[in-house]
């Protein structure tokens, strides 16, 4: 394995983080100081700064229902918690970060490539969402799903009305604030903004601040 993605994995740190720390001198393996593209066995000694750094082992995964009123970050940001307040294991990394005034499913795991790829939007795979309006859409107009704000292409894949007041959203994507800056833009203002399913992993079952690990291969 690399040794970048060795400290990743067990420091919660990016790679590109580890590269930096292995190319300042601070990263040793088996007492010596190494370069950027180190390859590492699972019989090394490595360390940081002199602490020893040891394996977390198989890696773990999660489904997380997030409440509303939550901030997505290791770091506190003024006086809002952030959702590791609720569920502890900071080592954890997260994908689909949801903002502070939504709620739903995020996925949480030591293993970053995994997450990177059902995030990563090359690989098209859908979440879904339930959105709560404040008035109806105005009869006669068309909602427009694809729009162009400020240079930035958003785009809602499909869309289906649950009734007046309630729309079900699906996105490939998932740019900044996606599917409030479409909706603002057809003069909708959200309510509510939950997400219930990423590819196949659904929030059925979970509660607001549930942590449930998962098996990927089932």
């Amino acid at each position: 394995m690399r040794l970048n993605k060795y400290l990743a994995q067990n420091l919660f740190i990016s790679r590109r983080k580890a590269d930096e720390k292995i190319a300042a001198g601070q990263v040793k393996v088996n007492n010596h100081i190494v370069n950027v593209g180190t390859i590492v066995e699972e019989e090394d000694v490595i360390q940081v700064d002199g602490e020893v750094i040891k394996s977390r082992g198989r890696h773990e995964y999660y489904k997380f229902y997030k409440p509303k009123g939550y901030i997505c970050s290791h770091q506190k940001q003024g006086d809002a918690p952030i959702i590791f307040d609720l569920i502890g294991k900071s080592y954890l990394k997260f994908g689909g970060r949801l903002d502070k005034d939504s709620e739903g499913l995020m996925l949480l795991s030591t293993d970053g490539d995994w997450l990177n790829g059902i995030f990563n939007a090359k690989n098209k795979i859908s979440k879904k969402y339930l959105i709560k309006i404040k008035n109806p859409f105005p009869k006669g107009k068309k909602f427009k799903q694809n729009i162009n704000h400020n240079g930035e292409v958003l785009k809602i894949n499909n869309y289906k009305l649950i009734n007046k007041y309630t729309y079900e959203v699906t996105l490939m994507t998932g740019k900044n604030h996606e599917i409030r800056r479409i909706f603002r833009f057809n003069n909708l203002k959200i309510v509510s903004l939950k997400r219930n399913r990423i590819g196949k992993y659904s929030i059925k079952d979970l509660s607001p601040g549930d942590l449930v690990k998962i098996n990927i291969n089932e």
